[in-house]
């Protein structure tokens, strides 16, 4: 029932945002814990993911009728207005009537009935005035785009003064809405084609990209429950993932290692451009994360794959050298704040220690590399800071490196994409050479 859909909702905004949990990790874990039906699940996600998207739009909605400042109301009441509010602002197939009446309920079911008065009083205020999203009083286009695309003031100028005012718009529209859906094809075991006819046959619209091996996928439900994915025909993975994958330029029968593997689309992605001859070491510091890798390698059918539970700011020797490298290295995220929304409502301050645990990781994995090697870094940010800088100061330290230019590459010898540039999350690709 769809009370439940939105309890579970509300229970998963606490977590998100009080707790500081992962979007994903929580609305699975609450999903599987309440026993929502399909129908609940799809709502509930639109409602979590929605109201986080629009958390900053909302709250400016609810300042504007609610003499408590926002920030001392109860967390429960804060949730269970931004989440009606989101019904009456961006689901149209809700009625006004039920988005009201539920979000009154809620408050009983969340413990908070004494805010039932109050909560119905700035919903049905906010439906008489047309459900139209007040004026920004104040402040230029910064604060505009901050009502607008629910984004906290002092991140937009952080990534003006690295990106042009179009890349920065681009991310920042990229961010609302539900993003595009991309698989890479296993094509160890299928064609593009055959599996887009494939997929047509059992409900599920895909569309070839122009990336050899990427589809775009439409009308899906659940696609775990699909016999094509369960055949281990393709995976779920980004469009900007999978050309990472591609520029590692692995070919069949050499090493490969991947030391932030997690949760492995770029393993599998690689070992399919390998044609599963060789091997490729997938490595993470999480066993729970680990496991993931296996199985989803074990679905794919992939055996070239190995695990490996490892720490790459550690060398080991014993893993001995590589042909292909990949740094896929822990970063802000901020290229895929629309897939991971709760991304760009943390403090850029959280930002500041992770150029020198990227360096660190590099430098590291840069032993592995043989010589005539290739050593890849990528991000899922746009920050100039965990990407240009991080590689143009490695290449100063390590002559025995060399930038390599692809054709791929947006910006000669790397990468750095936005929305706008092919319909992606935003991500960075560098490719090097060790020469000597």
């Amino acid at each position: 029932m769809a009370k439940l859909a939105r309890q579970t909702a509300v229970e998963a905004l606490l977590q998100i945002n009080e707790e500081g949990g992962y979007s994903n990790v929580v609305f699975h874990n609450l999903a599987l814990r309440n026993k929502l039906s399909a129908q609940d699940t799809a709502l509930c996600s639109a409602l979590i993911y929605g109201t986080l998207e629009r958390r900053l739009t909302l709250d400016h909605v609810i300042s504007a009728y609610s003499k408590t400042p926002i920030r001392k109301l109860t967390p429960a009441v804060r949730e269970i207005l931004r989440i009606s509010l989101y019904q009456l602002l961006y689901l149209e197939n809700i009625p006004d009537s039920a988005a009201v009446n539920e979000g009154v309920k809620l408050t009983r079911l969340m413990k908070a009935a004494s805010a039932s008065g109050f909560v119905n009083g700035i919903l049905r205020a906010f439906l008489r005035d047309g459900k139209k999203i007040p004026p920004v009083k104040q402040g230029g286009l910064v604060q505009q785009w901050q009502v607008e695309y629910s984004c906290p003031a002092e991140l937009i100028q952080r990534l003006l003064q690295s990106c042009t005012k179009e890349q920065v718009q681009a991310l920042l529209e990229h961010s609302l809405g539900r993003p595009t859906l991309f698989a890479r094809v296993n094509t160890t075991k299928i064609t593009t084609e055959e599996l887009c006819e494939r997929l047509k046959q059992e409900g599920v619209e895909a569309k070839a990209d122009e990336l050899d091996g990427c589809i775009s996928l439409s009308n899906t439900a659940s696609l775990e429950k699909l016999p094509s994915f369960q055949s281990g025909l393709f995976h779920i993975q980004d469009k900007s993932s999978q050309l990472c994958a591609r520029l590692v330029g692995a070919k069949p029968g050499q090493r490969v290692l991947d030391v932030c593997a997690a949760p492995g689309s770029k393993s599998f992605t690689i070992s399919e451009y390998m044609n599963n001859e060789g091997e490729v070491i997938s490595c993470d510091i999480y066993p729970e994360k680990l496991k993931k890798i296996r199985e989803g390698a074990a679905r794919l059918g992939l055996t070239i794959i190995k695990v490996l539970e490892n720490d790459a700011m550690i060398y080991r020797e014993d893993l001995g050298l590589f042909d292909r490298v990949l740094c896929d290295v822990p970063c802000s995220g901020l290229g895929i704040i629309g897939r991971k929304p709760e991304i760009k409502y943390k403090d850029p301050k959280e930002f500041e220690g992770l150029p020198p645990v990227q360096a660190d990781i590099l430098e590291t994995c840069s032993r592995y590399v043989k010589e005539g090697g290739i050593l890849t870094y990528s991000t899922c940010t746009v920050l100039p800071e965990e990407n240009q800088k991080v590689v143009e100061e490695f290449l100063s330290r390590h002559r025995e490196f060399e930038p390599v230019c692809q054709p791929e590459h947006t910006q000669g010898w790397y990468s750095a994409l936005f929305p706008n540039m092919c319909n992606s999350d935003g991500f960075f690709i560098a490719t090097m050479r060790r020469i000597g």
